[in-house]
């Protein structure tokens, strides 16, 4: 029989749910936070966000607090991709490279690939755009996401996008020694299927008999063995020759690409911390080591992190105390190169063996398309390794000048370090044949932050008000450098240095600098707990835009109602209900420094794209010298705007937090419309108007709207079988974001799909996708003579819809046909703990939006690329034998136009997915504190274990399609230890 019972953890999410719109952590972990931190009984929970904190109960705005507990088991190489489809209202999407960054948006995104839409982070108080890839992940304490105006807009300038704002740990009384360690193995198996040697001949001489021309004529890697009746066709054999190349170097191979270039890989990661502390005195720090293979053979990825967190209380009002990391990451090319190495795998011919008669590189020959060799890439990259070293810390200083008002000033530093020695030794693969280069690049960046504030807490009976001004001043460099240079004595790369070089030798190099000056203020109002407020404004200055334009004003205005708080609330079912609303703006800066100014560039490359008789370059013989180095003249390379300005977005967000059966159902709801205004953006001006009419300008509006739901059980169970209760937390959240662009500038909206005129992509998701629509296979002569006049119609030939219903098929029969936005997302997250014993599955899905499934030019067709390889859907392509099918008829010649951007290539992005499933085991710590350890955990756990698509879908993984790196099946044995 099964009991419910009241858990003694959801006495605490009672106070939670007051001010919560975000998943809830209801682990034992929760029950053992400091007593001092408790009012009556009831758990007290501090958000760190906007310069300070405020209690969870407190908050008016949509933030949302991540339960590291539930991502714990996952190696730490990012934790951005750890977090998919967990937190309402942020999309991360991501690969499978082990230097993988991860992209994140939150409720949507502005003006897509003209516009900036990444979030801006703060970690431990310091304002940054880097990767979270950056960071040992065993160090983050707390991740809050700042999803509207209200809780965002004290970020003013940079926060237009959202806000990520991550705490790292810090020490506690005591002496701890944590150690943890995992090893993961990867493993990823392709569906494409490319087609063995023979399969690829009889496939051209299919597509030749269908074309009605001699089959031999087709390839000259092929001879046939036929009954040349192309009435009644038949294929007895083929020949191949001895060799496929002239130097006779190359016999005919039956080379399976993809595994040459695949491999089970692993990924180790192992973290050594401690943590102590005094009541004047804490330190927290940490050792790192995250070593990554990727499934692509070769790909390598590895970071070593220190960190040291400290605080130290001088005086009964003075603390003082700093957050220090250093990091060395080190990648190698081939992370970079693995998306075109997979597309080689398949591209490239069968034929084609690895390595030659010689033991040379195999490569293309008469036949083949003229592409490079995967493993050949893979094999001269290992060694092509980049380095890159961050600091990041800040020292600050804490002063109590009277009861309730803190003082506090921080300084911070934001350091990045890059350098990488690109050699590319000289080889001869097939017809393709190259020199060797080398290329050295170095950069730096450095971000420095003064931040001051003034928070004072004042209480005068039932009203609790929390007043919080600051001032903030950032200061951004950058400085760039590369050198280039070939013709070594020696491929050995030791002596491939600049200074050996014989040719081509040069050197570029860039600079930035800019800077951003803030002044901002808070203030938080709680009347007896029934009635919230909070007020926000900020005031940015910065270096970026002209004197007309420098500053921008970003405020912010919320209230919320907790209902069940109220005297006349009687309403024992909902036991926990509160309303919030808010509305405010916040911005973006993220243009380049020299957006307002008219540039001007000295161009020494002369050669056109278009034509070897015309010169493009800026230098010129003012001397009639007739050799010699010439003198430069310069280019407009930009046009000015010194009325460029902020943009703005302005969002409303309207949120309901609730708690049933005395919480332990809880759950929250947000509505939100956000409109983003004067987007900041380049524009693609036609060629006519001249060199340099290229400009920065405030590009159009965009509207972002949609919906954010979380819905949770937390409890512990009784059976009468079992000698012990059941914690259950289950959590289920789903959102949707509608993306809308209102209006754009003419220069604008040229850079996106449509005729310029009646059809354009205002009006329509910033992701819409212009073309032809495809409509099935023609399938017999009467389908061809009833539709519209279509050059290339054929049986087996894709039929294109005539959109106008002129009778003529043209390019006014292209329309905006899909998008990539979906229509929802979600996520559900289910956690048992029995005994010692704890389990996790996780499910995540994305429902709606279309990919591009770019594979299909090659598994479906034989005309659009004839020197390539092929996939084995072409053979069960359209034939009169065979209509029952989608795979065009084979054919050598496109005379249908079937590579054109069309629906053919767009299909239903929908998946599901099961990240993560993980088991763990905790020993009795009696048992333990035999061998002087505190506490332990081992777990096994398993990562991306199966995809669910539609039915129809073609794309193995709709998460990574085409050539990118592939997101692999991971299975991870852990140790968690403390002493």
């Amino acid at each position: 029989m099964l009991v419910f019972q009241k858990n003694k953890l959801a006495v605490s999410v009672s106070a939670i749910l007051l001010g919560c719109s975000l998943p809830l952590s209801v682990f034992a972990a929760e029950q053992q936070k400091d007593e001092a931190n408790t009012t009556d009984g009831i758990e007290i929970i501090e958000v760190s966000y906007g310069y300070g904190s405020v209690k969870k109960q407190d908050l008016t705005g949509a933030v949302s607090t991540v339960d590291l507990e539930d991502v714990v088991d996952q190696p730490s190489g990012n934790i951005m991709q750890n977090l998919q489809g967990r937190v309402p209202g942020l999309q991360i999407t991501t690969n499978g490279s082990p230097a993988a960054t991860a992209t994140v948006r939150i409720r949507g995104q502005g003006l897509g690939p003209l516009g900036n839409n990444d979030p801006l982070y703060v970690i431990d108080g310091i304002p940054t755009k880097s990767g979270m890839h950056e960071l040992n992940s065993h160090d983050i304490a707390d991740i809050q996401v700042l999803r509207d105006a209200a809780a965002a807009s004290i970020f003013g300038a940079r926060s237009g996008n959202g806000v990520i704002v991550i705490t790292t740990k810090k020490g506690s009384e005591g002496l701890d020694f944590n150690f943890s360690f995992n090893q993961s193995y990867d493993d990823f198996n392709y569906e494409l299927n490319p087609l063995n040697t023979q399969q690829r001949a009889q496939a051209v001489w299919q597509a030749a008999i269908n074309d009605g021309s001699d089959p031999n004529a087709a390839s000259s890697l092929y001879t046939y063995d036929w009954n040349n009746d192309f009435n009644n066709p038949q294929l007895n054999n083929v020949v191949f020759p001895e060799f496929t190349d002239a130097a006779q170097l190359q016999r005919p191979a039956d080379t399976n690409w993809f595994d040459e270039v695949t491999r089970s890989a692993k990924v180790t990661d192992l973290n050594f911390s401690v943590s102590g502390g005094s009541d004047k005195a804490s330190i927290y720090s940490s050792l790192g080591y995250y070593g990554s293979e990727g499934v692509v053979d070769g790909s390598e990825f590895e970071r070593i992190s220190f960190r040291v967190n400290s605080d130290y209380q001088l005086t009964n009002k003075l603390k003082i105390g700093e957050n220090f990391i250093v990091t060395n990451q080190e990648s190698n090319l081939v992370n970079d190169l693995a998306g075109n190495i997979l597309n080689l795998a398949i591209e490239q011919q069968s034929i084609v063996p690895v390595y030659n008669e010689e033991g040379g590189w195999g490569g293309p020959v008469p036949g083949v398309t003229d592409r490079d060799n995967p493993v050949r890439i893979i094999e001269m990259n290992r060694d092509n390794v980049s380095r890159f070293n961050k600091v990041m810390g800040n020292i600050f200083v804490e002063y109590e000048a009277i009861e309730g008002l803190t003082l506090k000033s921080s300084i911070g530093l934001d350091y990045g370090q890059y350098y990488f020695r690109n050699y590319t030794r000289a080889f001869q693969a097939g017809s393709l044949n190259y020199g060797d280069q080398l290329s050295v690049t170095e950069n730096w960046n450095s971000s420095f932050s003064w931040t001051n504030t003034a928070e004072y807490k004042l209480d005068l009976d039932e009203n609790h008000f929390t007043f919080l001004v600051g001032t903030e001043q950032i200061d951004y460099e950058y400085e760039g450098s590369v050198g280039f240079g070939s013709g070594f004595a020696s491929d050995d790369r030791d002596y491939a240095h600049l200074s050996q070089a014989t040719g081509d030798v040069r050197v570029e190099g860039d600079g930035d600098k800019w800077s951003l000056n803030s002044y901002f203020a808070r203030m938080d109002y709680n009347f007896d707990d029934r009635y919230l407020a909070g007020l926000t404004i900020r005031r940015d200055g910065s270096s970026r835009f002209g004197s007309n334009n420098s500053y921008g004003n970003f405020p912010a205005i919320s209230a919320g109602w907790v209902i069940s708080n109220e005297s006349f609330y009687d309403i024992e079912f909902l036991s926990t209900l509160k309303l919030r609303a808010s509305w405010g703006k916040t911005g973006n800066q993220e243009i380049p420094t020299d957006a307002t100014y008219t540039t001007y560039l000295s161009r020494y490359a002369t050669q056109s794209l278009f034509t070897d008789q015309q010169d493009e370059g800026t230098a010129y013989d003012i001397g009639g010298a007739n050799g010699g180095t010439l003198p430069s003249g310069f280019v407009k390379a930009q046009t000015g705007n010194d009325d460029l300005k902020w943009e703005t977005s302005t969002q409303t967000n309207i949120g309901l937090d609730f708690g049933m059966r005395y919480e332990t159902i809880y759950g929250s709801i947000d509505w939100f419309e956000k409109t983003t205004e004067d987007i900041l953006t380049l524009t693609n001006p036609l060629a006519t108007l001249g060199e340099g009419a290229q400009q920065w300008v405030n590009g159009g509006t965009i509207e972002n709207s949609g919906f954010e739901l979380l819905i949770g059980y937390a409890d512990y169970l009784t059976f009468d079988s079992l000698d012990g209760d059941i914690d259950v937390d289950i959590s289920f959240n789903i959102s949707s974001a509608k993306n809308k662009v209102v209006s754009l500038p003419e220069d604008v909206v040229n850079s996106f799909g449509g005729n310029g005129d009646d059809k354009t992509i205002v009006g329509h998701s910033v992701n819409s996708v212009y073309g032809y629509v495809a409509d099935g296979l023609f399938q017999n002569q009467g389908e061809i003579d009833a539709h519209a006049a279509q050059s290339g119609a054929g049986l087996g030939r894709v039929r294109w819809k005539d959109l106008d219903g002129n009778g003529v098929i043209d390019e006014n029969d292209q329309s905006f046909f899909a998008d990539t936005d979906p229509d929802f997302m979600y996520g559900l997250n289910m956690n048992f703990k029995y005994k010692n014993w704890d389990f996790n599955m996780f499910w995540q899905g994305v429902e709606g939006g279309q990919i591009r499934n770019g594979w299909r030019g090659f598994t479906d067709f034989t005309s659009l690329n004839i020197g390539s390889n092929y996939g084995d859907r072409v053979l069960d392509a359209w034939s009169v034998n065979n209509t029952d099918t989608n795979v065009p008829a084979l054919t050598l010649i496109d005379n249908n136009g079937e590579g054109r951007q069309s629906s053919l290539f767009w299909e239903d992005g929908s998946y599901l997915k099961l990240r993560n499933l993980s088991i763990g085991y905790t020993p009795d710590e009696q048992w333990l504190s035999q061998y002087g350890i505190s506490s332990a955990r081992i777990y096994l756990q398993g990562s991306n274990l199966l995809t669910i698509t539609p039915s129809g879908t073609l794309s193995q993984d709709p998460e990574t399609p085409n050539g990118n790196f592939p997101i692999p099946k991971r299975i991870t044995l852990g140790v968690n230890l403390s002493f």
